[in-house]
């Protein structure tokens, strides 16, 4: 099993190798380097996204983001953007799920 979960490693397309040889040669964390979607949850009230794309759709008890690789839905009540830049953004409510779309 580890012989074929090396031989996947070796087939990444060539930018996303190049991103990882950049990362390595800097020694950048590969979340950085690669742009993924970083989820940093703080009990069931807050949520903080980095590196992502957009909005896809947004109302009281459902916020869809799409990020690079997959698209973020966050379930809840009372579900808001309590902040948003270019780089990540914070949503607040009483969140009851999280799931990832590819």
């Amino acid at each position: 099993m580890r012989r074929k979960h090396r031989a996947n490693q070796n087939n990444l397309d060539p930018q996303a190798e190049r991103g990882r040889g950049l990362a390595e040669g800097l020694e950048l964390p590969r979340d950085v380097s690669c742009g993924v979607v970083i989820v940093t949850v703080t009990g069931r009230r807050a949520l903080v996204l980095e590196n992502y794309r957009g909005i896809v759709s947004y109302d009281d008890d459902c916020i869809v983001i799409q990020t690079r690789d997959c698209k973020v839905t966050v379930c809840g009540c009372r579900l808001k953007v309590d902040y948003y830049t270019n780089e990540e953004m914070k949503i607040v409510g009483l969140i009851h799920q999280i799931s990832y779309e590819v």
